[in-house]
């Protein structure tokens, strides 16, 4: 048993930890609050923060402020998206509005879940223009690190 624990564990690591740009973002569709989707295919070409989370976590609310911050530094270089793992969507209208959020939230299905293996609240991934995942990040994110990490990303396309 621990043998298979192991295993699994050394899978999930190389799968969400390998290095910078090794690993093709898995695909994203999934329908948004504005009653739209959220396609990530769609916006290659530019960074994006992807970001799992929910109402119910302390850590996940502690961060939306710090989010929206990054969110309106964009300015059109990179996107956010802020990804919901709520078991019942309905919580999430209220929750944004509380926060002031205006970055795209979408609703979690199992497809997500399983293909960024998320497994911890709040998660959080950085996905080049290419599509590749560049860094995954467990827990509340230090935004200063977050913004470099984007910054060398669009200095990188653009060198």
């Amino acid at each position: 048993m621990k043998a298979a624990l192991f295993a699994a564990l050394i899978l999930a690591l190389t799968a969400c930890g390998s290095p910078a740009g090794s690993r093709q973002a898995p695909d994203l569709v999934l329908p948004d609050l504005a009653g739209g989707t959220v396609n990530l295919a769609t916006l290659r070409g530019k960074p994006v923060l992807v970001n799992f989370w929910a109402t119910w976590c302390d850590s996940c609310r502690d961060e939306m402020p710090a989010l929206e911050g990054i969110f309106r530094r964009a300015e059109g270089r990179y996107h956010v998206i802020g990804v919901s793992m709520d078991d019942n969507a309905a919580l999430v209208p209220p929750f944004v509005k509380k926060y002031k959020l205006t970055f795209p939230i979408a609703i979690a299905d199992r497809a997500a879940v399983a293909g960024y293996a998320v497994r911890g609240l709040p998660t959080a991934f950085l996905i080049d223009a290419e599509g590749r995942i560049s860094r995954r990040w467990v827990g509340v994110l230090d935004m200063a690190a977050v913004e470099n990490d984007i910054l060398a990303l669009i200095n990188r396309r653009t060198e």
